[in-house]
């Protein structure tokens, strides 16, 4: 293994991570330290930007993480971190992070309570690093391709793309993204049902729930009923495959039927990303391939975590340019609505 290896030190954010009320409520300052391991051979040669890791975007999804989703525990963020950052770039191989929590409410004396981890790419679920003249510039993701820069996902894998085993579990727990939506029954009592069954589900853990939004349906027959849709930030240490399992067995539970493409149905459960993978086999498409162009999806997507990126766009910038986004209402935290509601159906799921 080479010793190259990139140090970003001493990032530092306000963030609400912690156990106490006050600490979910005021906040307090946090510390990263980032030690990215890199072979570093091409950028020595040639001198150009392209040959090394983006520091500056590091930074920001380092800073984000810190500023974003409360935690209870520091181990926890540590983890999300290290995930966060070998997605950045294909060819960071391993990373260790550093997590100081400096005012850690303990009554003894100290300087720091620091918290380290060290995560290869397979321990998150990603593909094998890129040598270093197989990558120019692209992220796991393919944020640096210009066209998804400049317009957004394309709902397809990048070129240079290594698709991740369907079938491979994770060796820690990783993070995915499920959306829900409903528009048969009480579509509200359904995803509160559906939610609490992932959080029950072996080798799963549910880390979030967005608002519920009502929405229009897009496509399918007309005359149906308003969706109601949510998403679902969960970890899991099951395969994408296992995960999918999971979503269906919820489905079927609910009676969810296939007869009609994008028709109605009382439960929709997919799996829209997994980890920062992605993954093609005959089951299971991620990222999801509609969801990039779908607000039912993106814009409750966008209030559980408002720097979340698909394919390396801000979710928050695909909802606003999605044709639905006007159709898609926010309701209260509690979902409360008259009889109806919406999923990844929001018109159309996964594979109906």
């Amino acid at each position: 293994m080479r010793s190259d290896r990139i140090r970003l030190t001493g990032i530092a954010a306000v963030g609400h991570h912690g156990v106490l009320a006050h600490e979910t409520r005021d906040g307090q300052p946090f510390r990263v330290d980032a030690e990215l391991h890199v072979d570093l051979r091409a950028a020595g040669r040639s001198d150009e930007l392209a040959d090394t890791v983006d520091y500056s975007a590091v930074a920001e999804r380092i800073e984000a993480l810190i500023a974003g989703e409360p935690l209870a525990l520091i181990e926890t963020l540590a983890h999300r971190l290290a995930g966060a950052v070998l997605a950045v770039d294909r060819r960071i191989a391993r990373v260790e992070i550093t997590v100081h929590k400096p005012e850690a409410p303990l009554t003894q004396r100290f300087d720091d309570v620091a918290v380290v981890v060290s995560r290869d790419r397979a321990d998150v679920g990603l593909s094998a690093a890129a040598g270093p003249d197989d990558v120019t510039g692209t992220d796991e993701s393919g944020a640096a391709d210009q066209t998804a820069r400049a317009g957004g996902a394309t709902g397809s894998a990048p070129a240079d793309a290594v698709l991740r085993d369907p079938d491979l579990p994770a060796s820690f727990a990783v993070d995915a993204v499920l959306a829900l939506g409903s528009n048969l029954g009480d579509s509200g009592a359904t995803l509160a049902a559906a939610v609490d069954a992932l959080a029950a589900a072996e080798g799963v853990e549910v880390a979030a729930a967005s608002p519920r939004a009502r929405t229009r349906p897009v496509g399918g027959p007309e005359g149906q009923p308003d969706f109601l849709n949510q998403v679902v930030a969960v970890t899991t240490t099951l395969s994408p495959h296992g995960l999918l399992d999971v979503a269906q067995r919820i489905e079927a539970e609910h009676h969810r039927t296939r007869e009609v493409r994008w028709g109605p149905r009382t439960l929709d459960v997919d799996v829209i990303t997994y980890a920062g993978a992605h993954i093609d086999s005959p089951r299971l498409q991620v990222p999801h391939p509609r969801a990039h162009e779908r607000a039912f999806v993106l814009r409750p997507w966008s209030w559980l975590d408002p720097v979340a990126l698909l394919d390396g766009v801000p979710v928050r910038e695909l909802a606003a340019a999605a044709a639905d986004d006007d159709g898609v209402e926010r309701l209260d935290d509690a979902g409360h609505a008259d009889d109806a509601g919406g999923g990844p159906a929001g018109g159309r799921g996964r594979s109906s």
